[in-house]
Parts: structure tokens; C-alpha cells; sequence
């Protein structure tokens, strides 16, 4: 099972107040759900510009507004199946946003450079793993590494530049590894009578 798994229900219960102060001015989960996005976006293009710290902390914004959309639509009785396609999708974009920056910094370290899109193919096939198993009945939530942890990961081997290359390597292996956990997830859930 993923760490976040264990943390969720702690983080639930720091942000409930948030949500309930975003919910009395107005904010709609669609609309944190983009905000959040392009707020990601910037933040990545500020760190490919070699401002690590301003960038991680401006996509650690984005992050949290993406992480309050779903409580958002809880609150208001919103929830629908395009705001779950809505957020699944703004979420592969922001993991490129942020890969994409780490790998515009490591372009001249190949090996670097290498782990990185490792990293980011490990983290876009599990996420289409979990939405694919779902499709067919089955469930693929298991794994080491999933979102938050990816995010927070980066985020750290951004803000400490020192770390990146351990955080690329934790997040290339420990990706790699969740995708064996989900296929062996999903393959005896398919298997089975």
C-alpha cells in the first residue's frame, strides 16, 4: 500500500478547515483542479529557469490546490465523473510539467538526464495502470511510490539540489517497482476464480 494511504486521513482532517473556508467563498473543485494545474506549470518553468527554490515552492502551491479539489467537491455534493477525469488529467500534465524542468536541468548529465525520463515513464504508467484496472473491475491502488509521494520527493531533490540526483533514482527504481507491484496486483485479481 502506497505511505500516502496512511496519511491521507491526517491530511484530511488539517484541511477540512480549508476546505470549508473555500467552499463559503465560492472556489468549485474544476476550478482548483485548473488553478492548480497552471500554477504547477508556472512553477515548472520557473525551476527550469535554475530558480529551484521559488519554482518548488510555487508548484508546492499548486500541489496543495490540486490536493483540495476533491474535498472541495465532497463539500459542496459536486462530485461528478468529469471532475474525476478532469483531475486525473491535469495531474499527468502537471508530473510532465515537473519532469520536464528536472530533465531541462540534468540535459548534461545523460545518465541523469536518463533516470529522470525513467522517473516520469514510471510515474505516467502507473497512473494509467490504476485508471485501466479500474476500467475493467479490478483495482491497482498498491505500490511504493504514488503521486504525493512522487511530488514530494521531487519537490525536496529540487529544493536541495544536492538530493536531486538520490530523489531521480528513488523515483526511477521506486516507479519501476510500483508498476511490478500493480501488474502482479492486477494479474492475480484476473486470475482469480
Amino acid at each position: 500500500m502506497a505511505l500516502n494511504a496512511y496519511a491521507r486521513s491526517a491530511a484530511d482532517a488539517v484541511l477540512r478547515p480549508v476546505v470549508a473556508g473555500l467552499v463559503k467563498l465560492g472556489a468549485t473543485a474544476n476550478g482548483l483542479t485548473l488553478t492548480g494545474v497552471l500554477i504547477v506549470v508556472a512553477g515548472s518553468g520557473v525551476i527550469a529557469t535554475g530558480e529551484r527554490q521559488i519554482g518548488a515552492v510555487v508548484v508546492a502551491l499548486g500541489a496543495v490546490l490540486d490536493a483540495l479539489d476533491g474535498g472541495v467537491a465532497r463539500a459542496r455534493d459536486t462530485q461528478t465523473a468529469y471532475g474525476a477525469f478532469l483531475d486525473s488529467v491535469t495531474d499527468r500534465i502537471a508530473d510532465m510539467a515537473v519532469f520536464g524542468a528536472v530533465a531541462w536541468l540534468m540535459r548534461a548529465d545523460a545518465t541523469l538526464f536518463a533516470v529522470t525520463l525513467v522517473a516520469l515513464g514510471a510515474a505516467q504508467v502507473t497512473s494509467y495502470m490504476r485508471a485501466k484496472a479500474e476500467s475493467l473491475g479490478w483495482n491497482a491502488t498498491v505500490g511504493v511510490i504514488e503521486r504525493a509521494e512522487r511530488i514530494a520527493i521531487l519537490l525536496v531533490g529540487v529544493c536541495f539540489g544536492a538530493l536531486l540526483p538520490a530523489a531521480l533514482w528513488i523515483l526511477a527504481v521506486g516507479g519501476l517497482v510500483t508498476v511490478a507491484q500493480r501488474m502482479r496486483a492486477v494479474r492475480r485479481q484476473a486470475s482469480a476464480p
